[in-house]
């Protein structure tokens, strides 16, 4: 068991009656755990270096794609001068902020990013070793390290252009800053959690959600005087003001409301709990998946229901508004949902956006050890340290409190890897705890509870590793986008191998299909181009548009008569189609 008697002698408290500097064994021991922790960061650093050295050329990180793609566009804009921007913030900006710094220092460069965001995750190691250590016990806060410094998708998230990294090293300096403020009760440690939580719900907007729990840790939690309760949490509030009241203040200017964050919660929540919601993304129009599409096809469709304009807190209401009465037409399907959700979150699968750490780990090392450690395997040994420490949980329900509502707060809206990936951090504490404490019982031969122990882990495994998910069509649906990065780069055949990768992976997908033809298409192929569209026409006769791309095969192919045909079912599908029109004009 983890002992708050342990964690005393782990602190390195002085002895009453000092030795010398050179002899102090509480000094030697400080000594002694940094250099520990310093070889955790050292391996985190050669781990994390290796990742991005051998995942140099994947597609999608030379050409990029997605979010990914919007977030370095818009660092760009920022950097060439548009730092205040002319809307208000639909997607969390301290991210693409972030890389315009970045930009505006060293130039565009996707290397260098990659390098700091690995920086990043070097240091958040070291802070989740800190925190262990301050929470537990030595052994747990290096045990925490090494998970962290060694966990794939951290590896993987530190290693692409997304905010998962930033995300990550700012949920670690939040909860170290809780960690030292509840043993020092320093006012530069509310401040410290005031301003980490700020920049936090300026990249991670769901972490909103924990602003009201800090203040009422710090009067009920800590255990302090009310008086000096009530500084800490004004020293709080002006770290957290000092981050968020400057965003509202420019939402307000740009939009007329206030916002301290961003106007897209509606949205993401109708796509969570709508009537067809499985669970995961699906983008509000079929093949809108980008950033420059998702704000304008939320105000489109909006604005068409209501029969007027309306502001971006306008736009997210009637979302939140239509999801809640999608739920109240179906309640048994949404409490269903809500069960499947949660199954999801406490999955061992990390769920692809536009890239897959699955499809990264066969260029990367260091993600093979995916195959060992991962979700499945962490949070069985995050619940046992949950339970073997609840005798102290007048000290740690902060903890819980901040696990249990970041859980609630991906269950509520959709599931992707990154969303999840905060859980995992703040589950890595725990599971070290239980680690440890497992260990102790094996050297102490405690078979009886170790037989308990056994029970609660298998169960939970077993809980955490079942499928849940079509993980071919999501793998396939991430190999497309690959070969659509390496056609898009100039790379026809690295992008036609990738391609015909995915429908191997999964052949049911008709947009694999399309994708592929128009990778022949640009390689001057356009007979097997045509079967290709023939093919994805037979999956989806709904397809729009690929009526008009097989018409074009068919022609440069010199089957004039079958391009004839295929035109005309474009415009059938489509009047204003200009193209599909010239091109039976042409062809006439």
């Amino acid at each position: 068991m983890v002992s708050r008697k342990k964690r005393a002698n782990s602190v390195g408290q002085t002895p009453s009656n000092p030795e010398s500097s050179s002899t102090n064994p509480a000094l030697t021991d400080r000594v002694s755990y940094a250099i520990l922790l310093a070889s955790i960061c050292g391996l985190a650093f050669f781990l994390r270096l290796v990742n991005v050295l051998q995942t140099f050329e994947v597609p999608t990180l030379i050409q990029l794609l997605g979010d990914a793609k919007g977030y370095f566009d818009w660092a760009i804009r920022i950097s060439d001068g548009d730092w205040y921007g002319s809307e208000t913030f639909y997607q969390a900006p301290l991210y693409p902020y972030f890389l315009a710094v970045l930009i505006a220092v060293f130039g565009p460069s996707i290397t260098l990013i990659r390098v700091v965001q690995m920086l990043l995750g070097v240091a958040g190691v070291a802070l989740i070793g800190l925190s262990g250590r301050k929470l537990f016990s030595e052994k747990v806060g290096l045990v925490s390290a090494l998970m962290l410094a060694i966990y794939p998708p951290a590896i993987y998230y530190d290693g692409i252009i997304q905010k998962a990294s930033l995300a990550t090293f700012l949920l670690c300096v939040l909860v170290t800053a809780c960690v030292y403020l509840q043993c020092e009760m320093r006012r530069r440690y509310a401040v410290l959690a005031g301003i980490s939580l700020g920049l936090l719900v300026l990249t991670r907007e769901n972490s909103l959600l924990w602003t009201p729990l800090i203040p009422l840790w710090i009067l009920f939690g800590i255990g302090e005087t009310k008086w000096r309760g009530w500084i800490l949490v004004a020293c709080f509030a002006c770290g957290l003001a000092s981050i968020v009241v400057p965003v509202a203040a420019r939402n307000a200017s740009l939009g007329g409301e206030w916002s301290p964050t961003t106007f897209q919660a509606g949205p993401n929540f109708y796509i969570g709990n709508n009537l067809q919601a499985s669970g995961i993304y699906v983008p509000l129009v079929a093949g809108h998946e980008t950033p420059m599409h998702e704000r304008a096809d939320a105000q489109r469709l909006a604005e068409q229901a209501v029969g007027r304009e309306l502001s971006s807190r306008e736009v997210s209401q009637f979302w939140m508004s239509r999801a809640w009465e999608e739920t109240r037409q179906a309640p048994g399907r949404w409490l269903q949902l809500m069960v499947a959700k949660t199954f999801m979150v406490f999955n061992r699968y990390e769920v692809p956006d536009v890239e897959s750490m699955y499809v990264f780990r066969e260029y990367s090392f260091p993600l093979q050890l995916s195959r060992i450690w991962h979700f499945g395997i962490l949070c069985p040994l995050g619940i046992w340290g949950l339970i073997v420490s609840r005798g102290d949980w007048r000290r740690l329900w902060l903890h819980y409190l901040l696990l249990l509502s970041m859980i609630a707060a991906v269950v509520l809206f959709f599931i992707l890897g990154r969303y999840r990936n905060p859980v995992a951090i703040l589950f890595v504490p725990f599971a070290a705890a239980g680690a440890v404490d497992l260990y102790q019982r094996l050297r102490e031969q405690q078979w009886r509870s170790i037989g308990a122990a056994g029970v609660v882990l298998a169960l939970s495994a077993a809980f955490c590793n079942i499928t849940v998910y079509e993980e071919r069509s999501l793998q396939a649906s991430c190999y497309m986008n690959m070969g659509i990065a390496a056609s898009k780069a100039g790379d026809l055949p690295t992008g036609i191998r990738l391609l015909k990768k995915a429908i191997a992976e999964f052949p049911e997908m008709a947009e694999g299909y399309v994708n592929l033809g128009r990778a022949y298409m640009m390689s001057q192929q356009p007979g097997r181009a045509a079967q290709c569209f023939q093919n994805a026409l037979i999956l989806d006769p709904r397809l729009v548009g690929v009526h008009l791309q097989l018409g074009e095969a068919f022609e440069l192919s010199g089957m004039r008569q079958q391009a004839i045909k295929q035109y005309q079912r474009a415009l059938a599908f489509d009047p204003n189609d200009l193209r599909a029109s010239e091109a039976l004009n042409r062809l006439r």
